[in-house]
């Protein structure tokens, strides 16, 4: 009996982080998500988070930057899509495996766009950290031991 209330405790604290997640999200698109790094007398370029989903989304169709370290940019602007796959997997038990490679692919990709900020100069701000914080915490849920019997 306890341990059925422990996982029904689970449950809902999966499901009001994923919530939460979805919220803070949403919201990041709408904060200032990356700089250009300073370089002299000129103010550095800020960019919004939606801003940077569609840059980097719509330069996924350039050949020429597949091509370049500029695909670590191009695989950042797939996470997003990635997360609504994520988020539609969710709504059918069956798809636990293909959800789960694609939780690690967007996983993966955000340890890119990390990788990208080394190499080019821009400087993350709170829309950024605010965006990978709602993914993580959409994503948390796929720690969680199993029930038994699953």
């Amino acid at each position: 009996m306890a341990q059925s209330a422990g996982s029904a405790t689970v449950k809902w604290a999966v499901i009001v982080s994923r919530i939460v997640g979805f919220l803070v999200y949403v919201a990041a698109f709408f904060l200032p998500a990356v700089r250009e790094a300073a370089t002299g007398a000129d103010t550095p370029d800020v960019l919004q988070g939606s801003r940077c989903a569609w840059i980097t989304l719509v330069n996924s169709f350039s050949h020429e930057l597949w091509h370049s370290q500029n695909f670590l940019a191009i695989l950042s602007g797939w996470i997003n899509p990635l997360l609504v796959l994520y988020l539609i997997f969710l709504i059918f038990p069956k798809f636990k495996w293909p959800r789960r490679i694609v939780a690690g692919l967007i996983a993966l990709f955000i340890v890119g766009t990390w990788v990208f900020f080394c190499l080019y100069p821009l400087v993350p701000l709170v829309g950024h950290f605010l965006w990978i914080a709602g993914i993580l915490l959409i994503l948390a849920g796929e720690l969680r031991r199993p029930a038994e019997g699953h």
